[in-house]
Parts: structure tokens; sequence; C-alpha cells
């Protein structure tokens, strides 16, 4: 059984994200950089992910490069997943290490879409040093850019996410940063290789953003965070099962819901030899 999630804004927020309800002074520190903690995890999420990681393969997955991943001290040393996935997918890792057969298998999905230099000469004709404040090739797979919410061009944006994907590729906005993805970089499918790799049957996911819509499919169970792009897209669509709370209460609610799915008739039905195979 493998727990695949998201993890900022759906296992991990920072201050500004986390909500009312939680004091930082009593949150765990989850991520360092430049000297100082900008990521945390409330302790009743910690001690639910931990009772969930014995039964099941936890797997983070998620949009940061390998890099920016690693700064999530407390993942990796707390529960060092024996497998990840970053950079949207572009990225395997196993015991931290990138998989060179992943890697190919992205390039030679990444041909199928249009050249990334084209797609950010096109992202100029819209861009304006009003709303975009920079940008970066991540990992030579994505475009991750630094944004002025406040100043963004809405029907601009949606105009060209519809040009992007006659392009084959992605747009999505969570927080202060855009992502422009190839359709080759996907959650959904990096996950199904761990699940190969894993030998693992069934997958319970979570995430938040437009960009996990490809892992949430993959999944045989998904449920999302009341908060974030697919909240706001589908919350009365009926697609999605949705936690009662959002904020770092969100992150809770999801671990509490996926440890009871796991534990569910249908799970406790298979045969012992396939659940200890799957983890």
């Amino acid at each position: 059984m493998i727990f695949a999630s998201d993890l900022d804004r759906t296992l991990i927020y920072s201050k500004k994200a986390m909500g009312t309800a939680f004091d930082s002074s009593k949150v765990i520190p989850v991520e360092l950089y430049q000297g100082e903690h900008i990521s945390f995890m409330s302790p009743e999420t910690a001690r639910l992910l931990a009772e969930l990681s014995k039964t099941a393969l936890f797997v983070p997955v998620t949009t940061r490069t390998i890099e920016q991943y690693e700064r999530i001290f407390y993942i990796r040393e707390t529960f060092r997943p024996r497998y990840a996935v970053t950079s949207n997918g572009g990225n395997v890792l196993i015991d931290g290490v990138p998989d060179t057969d992943w890697k190919r298998h992205v390039a030679e999905a990444l041909s199928r879409s249009e050249e990334a230099e084209k797609v950010i000469e096109a992202f100029g004709r819209i861009s304006s040093p009003e709303w975009v404040k920079s940008y970066r090739h991540s990992d030579d797979l994505f475009y991750s850019i630094i944004l002025d919410r406040e100043n963004m061009p809405l029907a601009q944006i949606e105009d060209f996410r519809e040009e992007l994907a006659g392009m084959r590729w992605n747009l999505s906005v969570q927080g202060r940063k855009m992502y422009l993805v190839p359709d080759g970089v996907s959650k959904g499918e990096g996950l199904l290789h761990v699940k190969k790799l894993a030998g693992a049957s069934r997958i319970a996911a979570s995430g938040d953003s437009l960009l996990d819509e490809s892992l949430l499919k993959a999944a045989d169970y998904a449920i999302v965070p009341r908060h974030g792009e697919i909240y706001a897209a589908y919350m009365e669509a009926g697609l999605y099962t949705f936690t009662e709370r959002d904020g770092m209460g969100a992150a809770e609610d999801l671990i509490a819901k996926i440890a009871e799915w796991f534990a569910s008739p249908d799970m406790q039905a298979l045969p012992v030899a396939e659940k200890i195979e799957e983890r």
C-alpha cells in the first residue's frame, strides 16, 4: 500500500498558510533555508503520519526541485522515504538518488511538447515587471515564476493557459508562484513508476493544486485539502472528497481519512501476502 502526498500546503505549511487555529510556537519545524525555519508540520500530523507509515509506504510527491526537497530535513530524517517524486514528476528518487531509467522516460516524453524556449518566449508577450518578479527553468524541466498576485492580469493568464494547452504545457498558480509545466512532467506518471518499483497495488493520495490532479487520478482513493486550486475549481462539482478543515488542520484530516480507508473492509480483504508486498 502507498500513501502518496504533495507536501506544500498539503502536509507542510508556511506560517502564513498554516491558519489561525495553530500556534506557530507549538508546531514542528520541518524545513531550514538560509538559517531560518520556513515550513512546519503540526504535532498531530507528525503523529498520524508516523502511525500510517507503519502499515503503508509513504511517498512524498512535490513540484519542488531535488535541492528544494532536500531542505525538508524533518521528512528526510524522520520518515526516511525509500521513494520520492520531485520536480513535479520529472525525477523519481530511490534512496535519494535519481532513477536514471525514469529520467530517460521523461526525456522522451518531453520531446512531444513544445520546446521550453518557445514557451517562455510566448509568456514574455504577456509578462510585465509589474507582476513578474523573476523566473527560472527548474531542473531544466519546467518554469517557476515568482509573482505579485495582486497585479496579475487574470484574463490574460486564462488566455495564455489555453495557448499553453496547444503547446502541450500546463499552468498552475500556487501562492506567489506560477508554474509552466510540459505534459511529459507529471506527478501521476512518476507515482505510477514508483508503484511498479515497489510492487504495490493500492494507492491513496492527497494534494491541493491543479498540478496534483494527475497524482489524485493515479490513486485508488484521493482526498483534497479544503483550500487551494483544486478546492476553488471543484468545490461544488462533487469530483473530489475534501477535508473538513483548511490550513494545517487539513493535513490532520486527510491522514486520518486515509488511515480509515486503508483499514476499510475492502482493504482488509486483501490476502496477507499482498499487503506485505505492497509496503
